[in-house]
């Protein structure tokens, strides 16, 4: 879908606003212009920066004056100036409204970008002007929820342009951190100083065209009229915006009154504060320059970066219960890598990429003898844990399996262990914790398999945001590495659907994990990140892979995914099937002999299953059986159980299976559905009911929830410590998995160091 397509979505155009997208910005002051759309995009607003500090907030400059003393040339000549110092400069330009058209007469827009010399640096400067009826004392109407949108964009400084209309001009003063009046030599407005309202609010005075004659005089005047402010006068700057002489003073001056705004925020005061402060502006005559005195103006990077970087960035603690499903994530994780490894089709694609290419002291992979780099190690490790779709499972507008990240956060956590940092299981579970967070989240809303993208590019995001981390790096690196993680784009899923579907599904999610470590330990050389990589207009990632829409980040980053993972308890099978597998076990034992008499078998559903595993037709191997739903039921109805080895060509070439498929019919239950998607229940129910020959029909058995959803959750626990138990006794003898049972009920464990913990698990 093109940006053109999305004009009237206010809460998509406020999130790509966020993120720094100039069409959005535009589009939405252009709504803006409606008052019947103004309490919609105030409260959209108001949602969106409910999480913006106050000592965040672009300070804004109005600048003032009589009609003629060459506001614009002036405001195109300081635009230019902050631009070419690498920032960004937002102008909201009141002219007259026409009489005929509603439009603005002057067309400041015109006049300010027009001296904006440099193309290299006019992509820096945003214009809009805005008609202004008369009467309106300079400003527009919708002045105040425009300005709250170009503060959303995130502009270094913002600067108001009044009409003119001279000592009417004293409403900014509400919308504005500090007036700046622009008068000019020989006006002949001396005798109304004394009661001009608009000289009264000026924080600061510029006399414009100074290389006219008089204006020295004109500058005495001033000094000698206007109003002393808390014992000092108001400061005055001389300036040819025609000439270019003086602008570069004036920045500085502006800079210096931007820091006391700065300071007077943070120590609490009102307006007043700044006018306690101005002595010190007007009597530094050789300031440092503003980069000296503030802080390097932050870059336009995409909100959705920033917020990753920032929760992985933060300490917050998680609630016990993460903690806990965290320790129980791992030990279900390792057990179905230890179970993959009697696979051999798995077994292949294991080791080094290059024969012999090991690394000593290198991370191991469990299960093997395998030492090696942490990025090979981290496809190793993603890929067994993967391999057989028994891990556990997200599902929301886009499904995924989370602890796909284990596969980077152990391999770059070991490897950093056996280097002599200390890297504790501690660092591992918070680390699993937040991956979880930010694949689950960015996994709630944002639908990338309907655009024809897997699921596995937000493996590579977290695994990518959480080892930056991990190696030691700054908010900043997490930022350059995630933006590439992003750029990257995103695998397609014709490996998981018909024609195409193959053993790529199970090693894709290794793959994503492995380019996570990679891009984290190029970030921490210093390689540059990309502010823009998700907004920027028609080459980032929205508009090229996304179909124009936001990638959105709708709730707060916390414990909420691990708090709610689904677990594969009982039986490997594609998540949206496991309630529909449960059923079919159910009714296993009371068909007794009646194979033969079964006319029709109805499951009902929700609409994801019905995209991804409603599937008929030949089957052409494991990877193709086990996102079937028709296999899974069938095979669960004839064996009253299910394994990873029903998947193989052994069992798949009974032809009791495919007559079962053939009589099935799969519809979409709308409740299903709905509830599928409500936040509160997050249920996966399916149904399954046979009907037979002679009319009569058995039980319809509906489950609602599947075995490891958080409302069965104790229900499950007894299972899941089973399946582990059961999953290392294919690869270690009776004594070392119970050792390794032990270590996983040993309140210590999260104390224990990474290359110890592995050292348990690795062959010997």
């Amino acid at each position: 879908m093109s940006p053109h397509l999305l004009r009237n979505d206010v809460a998509t155009l406020i999130q790509r606003l966020r993120g720094g997208d100039r069409w959005s910005l535009a589009r939405l002051l252009t709504l803006a212009s409606s008052p019947d759309l103004h309490s919609e995009l105030i409260a959209e607003l108001s949602r969106v920066d409910s999480s913006t500090s106050p000592d965040d907030e672009t300070p804004v400059f109005a600048v003032t004056g009589s009609a003629g003393a060459g506001k614009s040339t002036l405001l195109s000549r300081l635009a230019s100036r902050f631009a070419e110092q690498g920032e960004y400069v937002g102008v909201l330009a009141c002219d007259p409204q026409s009489p005929f058209s509603g439009g603005a007469v002057l067309g400041d827009r015109c006049r300010i970008v027009g001296g904006t010399k440099s193309l290299q640096t006019s992509h820096r400067v945003f214009v809009r002007s805005l008609s202004t009826e008369s009467g309106k004392q300079g400003v527009a109407a919708n002045l105040a929820v425009m300005l709250r949108m170009m503060k959303t964009f995130g502009f270094d400084r913002i600067f108001i342009e009044t009409v003119g209309s001279g000592q009417g001009d004293v409403a900014v003063r509400e919308l504005a951190d500090c007036v700046v009046l622009v008068v000019q030599p020989q006006t002949g407005d001396a005798l109304q100083w004394e009661k001009a309202g608009v000289f009264e609010i000026a924080d600061l005075i510029v006399v414009n065209k100074s290389d006219l004659a008089g204006v020295d005089q004109t500058v005495a005047e001033i000094q000698a009229q206007t109003t002393v402010k808390n014992g000092v006068s108001v400061p005055i700057a001389k300036v040819s915006a025609a000439q270019d002489t003086g602008i570069l003073e004036l920045c500085e001056t502006i800079k210096r009154m931007q820091n006391l705004i700065d300071r007077a925020g943070k120590e609490g005061h009102d307006d007043g504060a700044i006018g306690n402060r101005l002595s010190a502006i007007s009597s530094s005559s050789s300031s440092p320059t503003g980069r000296a005195i503030m802080s390097a103006s932050p870059r336009h990077t995409d909100a959705v970066l920033q917020q990753i970087a920032d929760y992985v960035c933060d300490s917050t603690d998680f609630s016990d219960e993460a903690w806990t499903t965290a320790r129980l994530c791992l030990l279900d994780s390792l057990g179905c890598g230890l179970l993959a490894l009697n696979y051999p089709q798995c077994g292949k694609l294991l080791g080094p990429v290059v024969p012999g290419a090991t690394l000593s002291p290198g991370a191991r992979v469990p299960g093997t003898s395998f030492e090696l780099d942490p990025v090979t190690a981290a496809f190793n490790i993603g890929c067994i844990i993967r391999w057989l779709d028994y891990n556990d499972t997200w599902l929301a507008a886009e499904w995924g399996h989370p602890s796909d990240n284990f596969g980077g956060i152990l391999a770059v956590a070991d490897y950093r262990s056996r280097l002599g940092r200390s890297v504790t299981i501690h660092d591992v579970l918070r680390a699993a914790i937040q991956a979880y967070e930010i694949q689950g989240v960015l996994a709630l809303d944002n639908s990338f398999n309907r655009v024809g993208l897997d699921h596995v590019l937000l493996v590579r995001v977290a695994t990518t945001a959480v080892t930056t981390k991990l190696l030691g790096g700054s908010r900043e690196h997490v930022i350059n590495a995630l933006s590439n993680a992003w750029i990257d784009g995103g695998a397609l899923r014709t490996y998981r659907h018909a024609p195409n579907t193959g053993s790529r599904k199970s090693w894709a999610a290794g793959d994503a994990t492995r380019r996570g470590v990679q891009l984290a330990l190029w970030s921490l050389t210093g390689e540059m990140g990309y502010a823009t990589a998700l907004t920027a207009e028609h080459w980032g990632f929205e508009d090229v892979l996304f179909a124009g829409r936001a990638v959105q980040i709708t709730r707060p980053l916390d414990d909420y995914v691990m708090e709610n993972i689904l677990f594969k308890v009982a039986f490997p099978a594609e998540f949206h099937a496991q309630t529909a597998a449960e059923a079919a076990m159910v009714l296993h034992p009371k068909i007794g002999d009646r194979w033969d008499e079964i006319d029709r078998i109805r499951i009902e559903t929700q609409e994801s299953a019905m995209r991804i595993i409603n599937k008929t037709g030949r089957l052409n191997n494991p990877a193709d059986r086990d996102h079937c739903l028709q296999y899974i039921v069938a095979t669960a109805l004839l064996h009253g159980r299910l394994d990873s080895d029903h998947y193989e060509q052994v069992a798949a070439d009974d032809p009791r299976i495919d007559k079962l498929r053939g009589c099935m019919q799969v519809v979409e239950h709308p409740q299903y559905t709905a509830d599928y998607l409500d936040p509160e229940k997050r249920s996966i129910a399916n149904s399954v009911q046979l009907f037979f020959n002679d009319g009569s029909h058995s039980e319809r058995v509906e489950i609602e929830y599947p075995l490891g959803h958080r409302r069965r959750r104790e229900e499950a626990l007894p299972l899941l410590r089973e399946k582990f138990c059961n999953n290392i006794a294919t690869r270690f003898d009776s004594q070392r998995a119970a050792s390794l049972e032990t270590l996983f009920a040993n309140p210590s464990i999260d104390d224990l160091p990474v290359n110890e913990f592995i050292d348990k698990f690795v062959d010997r």
